[in-house]
């Protein structure tokens, strides 16, 4: 698994160890009013395990639980107090398999802020509506030592970097962290990415924040 030294380094020791191999996106899809679907959607998941059995071991690990919907994203994206049943689509059960999970979140900023909590990183967000605009501000404070932890969340830990934000109305405005396409999808700047991991260092504090109206 890719991830960045320094300030999620502490985050991926508690991620998913072994030979299981997948590629997977995060897509939050947002409401107008802040409300969100979070999609995970891993694809081309198997074991690279030379081993045939070991390989067929570790392979059923993953593809069984998730038919029964009770894999790893499944498990976290309910753990953050997902609106209803997280609903887990297994596209195709035969190597490399494709499963697609998605839970609903009354508001992005909630889930968000419970998100990093859970992580050992103490944050705080929130969600302003302002006449037509609606603005999101997440901060994150390194002030002290992350708590490393095992969780259900943290299988979601190596998503962080590849969060991408995609309005169901409306187009994007005013953005403080993140590179915008088009004016609906948002993903976190390679920039932010290089402040947070100094904000880490000096154990201080850095934030981003995203900004939408409906036309």
């Amino acid at each position: 698994m890719l991830k960045r030294a320094g300030t999620f380094l502490v985050l991926g020791s508690v991620l998913l160890t072994g030979c299981l191999q997948k590629e997977t996106t995060h897509t939050m899809y947002l409401a107008p009013d802040g409300a969100a679907a979070w999609v995970v959607s891993e694809m081309n998941v198997h074991s690279d395990e030379k081993e045939a059995g070991k390989r067929v071991e570790e392979e059923q690990q993953y593809i069984g639980p998730a038919i029964l919907g009770a894999h790893g994203a499944a498990r976290a994206l309910a753990a953050l107090g997902a609106q209803g049943p997280v609903r887990t689509t297994v596209l195709r059960d035969d190597r490399p398999f494709h499963v697609v999970t998605e839970a609903r979140f009354s508001a992005i900023d909630r889930v968000l802020e419970r998100l990093f909590l859970e992580m050992g990183i103490r944050s705080s967000a929130s969600l302003v509506h302002g006449g037509e605009q609606t603005v999101l501000r997440v901060r994150l404070d390194f002030s002290k030592p992350l708590e490393e932890k095992q969780t259900p969340v943290s299988e979601l830990a190596e998503a962080i970097e590849a969060f991408r934000f995609v309005l169901t109305e409306g187009r994007f405005g005013a953005v403080s962290g993140f590179d915008v396409t088009e004016g609906v999808s948002a993903t976190l700047s390679r920039d932010w990415m290089d402040r947070a991991e100094k904000a880490y260092e000096a154990k201080g504090t850095t934030e981003f924040a995203l900004s939408w109206r409906v036309e």
